[in-house]
């Protein structure tokens, strides 16, 4: 008979032992696991709320709270310049700390974080974590924001400003009708978006209302983002779990501003064509694929969809 290994006699004696006093062994683990967290770090010096020194609860349940901000605020009142907000992370209220963390080469990167925001494939110039990558892509969607490039989009937007005012003066001229401002707003700003980017309004304002329930699906993604960024190995058991493509209403491909961008990107195909050459427009999207075919290796077809769809 095989001898076996002292190793795997201890391994299987442990998980014996855990799986029958799972009750005492489960609460014993997690504890010293914050513990270790707690003490251990090269950050236990710095103050902050107890349970954020050993997990990440604190971060889930003031974002969670919908004004983290405000918590933000009162943490630093009570701690102080620089407080701790995480096992691994630190709150800075100081502004003159934003230049020396912020700037590129520092030696401070992007965070898991920012990995769940869409598409987690291609990000874009806000979600890329690799420095030498995001100037890459900086340089390319640097013109479309110029303001020489806005200023060519002038009569576009200046279409939308005349299409809002046509709106709220029959509000005006209506004091029976109540209007919503902000709504109204909401949808102006989509629509002027739309134009710089796709050069086409996404219909709100024709509409009066939030289209494809759009806009409460990107607000909807935002909390998620915000929330589930805070813990990000979810994020592989909730949006990126394939099986959200089997359902319609869960996939982010069916929602109307990526239908909108993968369907302009199609009509625009082959790119550096001539067909395509007719179409081409002055927006960002057609920047950005200008941007692709200069250079196609370090900023690809991926990278032009993710710009486009990161603007909204």
């Amino acid at each position: 008979m095989k001898e076996q290994s002292p190793t795997r006699a201890i391994l299987l004696n442990a998980y014996s032992i855990f799986t029958r006093y799972w009750y005492f062994a489960l609460p014993l683990l997690l504890t010293i696991h914050f513990l270790r967290r707690r003490y251990a770090s090269p950050l236990r010096h710095y103050p902050g709320p107890f349970l954020a020194s050993g997990t990440r609860l604190w971060k889930v349940w003031s974002v969670s709270t919908g004004h983290t901000e405000l918590d933000h605020i009162a943490i630093h009142r009570k701690y102080g310049p620089v407080v701790r907000i995480a096992p691994n992370e630190l709150s800075f209220s100081n502004p003159l700390a934003a230049k020396e963390v912020l700037t590129a080469g520092k030696g401070f990167y992007k965070t898991d974080f920012y990995g769940v925001f869409p598409p987690p494939e291609n990000p874009d110039i806000f979600t890329e974590v690799r420095e030498n990558v995001h100037a890459q892509k900086k340089r390319v969607a640097a013109h479309p924001y110029s303001m020489n490039a806005m200023q060519q989009l002038t009569p576009f937007i200046e279409d939308t400003i005349k299409l809002l005012m046509s709106k709220l003066d029959n509000f005006a001229s209506n004091p029976n009708q109540v209007c919503d401002l902000g709504a109204w707003l909401h949808f102006f700003a989509f629509d002027v978006l739309g134009e710089v980017a796709f050069s086409q309004k996404f219909g709100f304002l024709e509409a009066g209302f939030d289209v494809d329930n759009a806009i409460k699906t990107i607000d909807n993604s935002q909390w998620y983002n915000g929330l589930v960024g805070q813990v990000p190995f979810l994020d592989h058991f909730l949006r990126r779990n394939p099986l959200w493509n089997y359902i319609p209403f869960l996939s982010t491909k069916n929602a109307l501003i990526t239908r909108m961008a993968l369907d302009e990107m199609d009509k625009r195909r082959p790119f550096g064509t001539t067909a395509s050459k007719e179409t081409d427009r002055k927006d960002l999207l057609g920047s950005l694929i200008k941007g692709h075919e200069a250079n196609p290796d370090r900023f690809g077809e991926g990278d032009v969809f993710a710009v486009a769809h990161g603007a909204m």
